[in-house]
């Protein structure tokens, strides 16, 4: 038999309490690679801090959380802050935070249907273009976990289907 490779994360029984309530009780799942995990709930129901705890960016208050050692994450939110009153091209954004070569960003951007913008400015995106963008960033980076917080909020049905 081969050896048993670990989960990339690991919630067990995990909660997190704040304001005097809990926000999420009870989470236990495992994410191994090349696992597809959907979290499925109505707004305000804890899949992004579930999320956020098993990317250890929240301790839980109870259970635990485990991370695979040097775990390669990239996360896409389902806000992004940005002063769209700054020049900023798309192929400046992919490489804004990190070092990603052009070959590697226009690898991304190929298979997320956007290296024809490439040269466009982030402020005159769509909000689907916009999300394709980041998420080709995220690949870019070439992580072995990759964390989508709803990716299609703010994009129309056939921005949906290019997503997924």
């Amino acid at each position: 038999m081969g050896q048993e490779i670990p989960p990339l994360i690991t919630l067990d029984n995990a909660g997190l309490f704040r304001s005097r309530r809990w926000l999420v009780r009870g989470v236990s799942l495992s994410v191994g690679a090349g696992e597809i995990l959907t979290l499925i709930g109505p707004n305000g129901s804890g899949k992004s801090t579930t999320a956020k705890m098993a990317l250890g960016i929240v301790n839980p208050d109870e259970g635990s959380a485990h991370r695979r050692k040097e775990l390669k994450v990239r996360y896409v939110p389902q806000r992004v802050s940005i002063d769209w009153t700054v020049p900023l091209k798309v192929r400046r954004l992919m490489s804004l935070t990190g070092r990603v070569s052009r070959n590697e960003a226009d690898e991304a951007m190929s298979l997320t249907g956007t290296l024809h913008l490439a040269d466009s400015e982030v402020r005159t995106l769509s909000g689907g273009e916009f999300q394709r963008v980041l998420l080709a960033r995220a690949i870019a980076f070439k992580p072995e976990l990759l964390v989508l917080d709803e990716p299609v909020q703010g994009v129309d049905y056939n921005g949906e289907i290019e997503m997924y």
